[in-house]
């Protein structure tokens, strides 16, 4: 994800003030321990980088690929491992120091004294415990990086869809009108532009909304299945089953419709005489679940089951839901099986 240019660059000079500030801290405690200035800027250079690597290694790897993935005591036994690791590489920089830079003939090697590492010590804790707000730091500016995303592509949405609008006030009124005609000529036509109908007006009136009732989205999916068969050549075979209470529950407008156009799309077989269509949808208080499933025809080309609406499907939930949500697609005995599940809350 591409931070603005701004954050970007107030998030590195917040790094560089904090990490200078440590690291006068750092000199005045040796150069008040008689350790000379050469001396003194040497360690300090060493000894940030340790902290930097306390600061770094906990915030970029053990908190997110340990204490929220794995084990919350393993988080804990890493970060003492870290802590008692770079402490002792405290005595070892100094001990290489002292033998290969800073010693000469005429002046004995000079350690500092254990005070010096036990104030180090107490830091490495001190710095540890800054990571964590770090960390939270670091999520927050993520998560409002990921708003904004969703906010663009809301208004990106909303904007496509007026552009889409064009004088709809007015089809409609034609619509009705072609719609009395055709019910005096062929009542079949008329009730093919009912559904036509409602489907334009499920986009104009119902798309740009955050939510919508649940009993909307389904008349909108009978409608689109009834229009889409009649391109058959053969009677397809469908059924809805639905489980659970809808007249309370609302959702995100078009998401369910994708695992639907889905079938008419890449899972059907114009000249087959067994194109069939299942659907069953389960509601508890907590969620919903919508599985899909249609058969696999041997004769037809692997791409033609390809498409970009599923993936579509798969960045919009991530945008709703983060990672509380379930889709996944699977070829099973000769059928093709689409799983959805989303919270109701």
């Amino acid at each position: 994800m591409t931070k603005p240019a701004g954050k970007g660059i107030n998030i590195l000079w917040a790094q560089v003030f904090s990490w200078t500030f440590l690291a006068l801290i750092i000199f005045l405690l040796f150069f008040h321990e008689g350790v000379t200035i050469v001396q003194s800027i040497v360690r300090t250079i060493c000894y940030t980088c340790f902290f930097a690597m306390i600061v770094y290694i906990n915030t970029l790897v053990l908190v997110p690929h340990v204490y929220r993935r794995r084990s919350k005591w393993l988080y804990v036994l890493l970060v003492v491992v870290l802590l008692v690791a770079v402490t002792w590489s405290y005595i070892g920089v100094d001990l290489l120091l002292e033998w290969y830079v800073f010693r000469t003939e005429d002046k004995p090697m000079k350690v500092p004294p254990l005070r010096v590492y036990m104030g180090l010590f107490f830091l490495n804790t001190i710095i540890y415990l800054f990571s964590l707000p770090v960390r939270l730091a670091f999520d927050y500016v993520v998560m409002r990086g990921q708003q904004e995303q969703l906010q663009r592509r809301t208004a990106e949405a909303e904007l496509n869809l007026l552009k889409a609008q064009v004088q709809p006030h007015f089809l409609f009124n034609t619509l009705n009108n072609i719609y009395f005609v055709a019910q005096r000529e062929s009542p079949n036509t008329a009730m093919l532009l009912e559904r036509l109908s409602n489907i334009m007006r499920y986009f104009v009136d119902e798309g740009p909304k955050e939510r919508i009732p649940l009993t909307r989205e389904i008349d909108f999916i009978n409608d689109y299945i009834h229009l889409e068969k009649l391109r058959m050549r053969h009677p397809m075979q469908t059924d809805f089953q639905i489980s659970g209470e809808v007249n309370q529950v609302t959702i995100p407008p078009m998401l369910l419709i994708p695992l639907v156009e889905n079938v008419f799309k890449h899972g059907v077989n114009k000249r087959s005489e067994s194109n069939t269509l299942a659907m069953k949808m389960v509601l508890d208080q907590v969620q919903l679940e919508l599985t899909v499933v249609n058969p696999l025809f041997e004769d037809q080309e692997p791409l033609q089951r390809d498409g970009n609406g599923l993936t579509n499907l798969q960045n919009r939930l991530q945008l709703l839901y983060g990672q509380n949500f379930t889709l996944r697609t699977e070829k099973k005995d000769g059928q093709f099986i689409a799983y959805l599940k989303i919270p109701l809350s």
